[in-house]
C-alpha cells in the first residue's frame, strides 16, 4: 500500500514538473511588429525619445559630398534565423528627392538573428542645400513579415510632444551661420571662409565651435592664441603679395 502511495506521489510530481516546463517555454505568439526604436528607447547621445532629427553639412569640408545616417528600427516579437524584408515608404510630405538628395538601400531587412537593425539613408550634398533645408519622412508599413500595430502615439513628458512609432523625419541642409562658440571680440565677424581657413591652418575641428564657450579649446587663452596666430598669418601673406580676402571681396580681418 505504501509502495502504491509513493508511486502516486512520484507520478503527480512528474506531471507537475511537465506542466511547469510547458509554461516556462511558452513563447511569444503575437504578431511581430516593426517600429522606429528612438521613439521608445532613448538614444545614447542625447537621452531623449525622438521621432525626428537632423544634421548639417555646414561644418564639413567641401570634400565631404555625402553622409550616411542610420535610423534604428526594432522588432516587437520574435527573432528569426533568416533575413526579413522591412517595408518602408517615402511620405509624400518629404521635400527631399530620391536620387537627388538621398538614396535608400535596394533591400531593407531585419537581419537574421537580430531584433534591432538600421535603415541606412545616404544623403548627398547638393548646392540647393545651402539655400534651405530638406526633409525626408519615412513610414514603416505592414508586409508578410511584420505588422505595424504600434501605431498609437506616446507623449514625451519633457517636451509634451507626441511621438510616432512608425514615422520618422530626417532634416538636412548645408547652411552655416555663426556657431555658438564663436567669440567675436577675439575672432571678429564670423564668416565660413575664416572658420575653415583657421581650422585648416591649425588642424582644428570646425564642429568644436558649435559648442558653448568655456569648453576645451574654447577658453579665453585659446581664442587669444587663435587670433594671434591668424593675425601673423594674414600679415605674412599680405607682405608676400598674397592678401587674403573674404568671399565678398573685403580683406580678412581679426581684431
Amino acid at each position: 500500500m505504501k509502495k502504491i502511495a509513493f508511486l502516486s506521489i512520484v507520478f503527480l510530481a512528474i506531471l507537475g514538473f511537465s506542466s511547469c516546463s510547458e509554461d516556462e517555454i511558452d513563447t511569444y505568439k503575437g504578431t511581430d511588429n516593426i517600429y522606429f526604436s528612438p521613439a521608445v528607447y532613448a538614444l545614447v547621445n542625447n537621452g531623449s525619445l525622438i521621432d525626428s532629427t537632423g544634421f548639417s553639412f555646414g561644418f564639413d569640408n567641401e570634400s565631404v559630398t555625402e553622409k550616411t545616417y542610420y535610423i534604428p528600427i526594432r522588432v516587437q516579437g520574435t527573432m528569426s534565423n533568416v533575413d526579413r524584408e522591412v517595408k518602408v515608404a517615402i511620405d509624400p510630405t518629404s521635400s527631399a528627392v530620391l536620387g537627388t538628395h538621398f538614396s535608400l538601400p535596394e533591400n531593407i531587412v531585419m537581419r537574421a538573428g537580430s531584433v534591432i537593425d538600421t535603415i541606412a539613408v545616404k544623403v548627398k550634398r547638393t548646392p540647393d542645400m545651402k539655400e534651405h533645408p530638406f526633409t525626408l519622412v519615412l513610414n514603416l508599413e505592414a508586409n508578410e513579415n511584420f505588422a505595424t500595430n504600434m501605431q498609437s502615439k506616446v507623449t514625451n513628458v519633457l517636451t509634451q510632444k507626441t511621438l510616432s512609432f512608425t514615422r520618422f523625419k530626417l532634416t538636412f541642409d548645408d547652411m552655416l551661420t555663426q556657431p555658438i562658440g564663436w567669440y567675436v571680440p577675439y575672432l571678429g565677424v564670423f564668416t565660413a571662409k575664416k572658420l575653415f581657413l583657421m581650422c585648416d591652418l591649425m588642424s582644428l575641428d570646425p564642429s568644436m565651435f558649435n559648442q558653448n564657450r568655456g569648453l576645451p579649446g574654447l577658453g579665453i587663452s585659446d581664442f587669444s592664441y587663435y587670433r594671434d596666430f591668424m593675425k601673423r598669418y594674414l600679415a605674412d601673406q599680405k607682405a608676400s603679395g598674397n592678401t587674403i580676402y573674404e568671399d565678398d571681396g573685403t580683406e580678412m580681418y581679426f581684431p
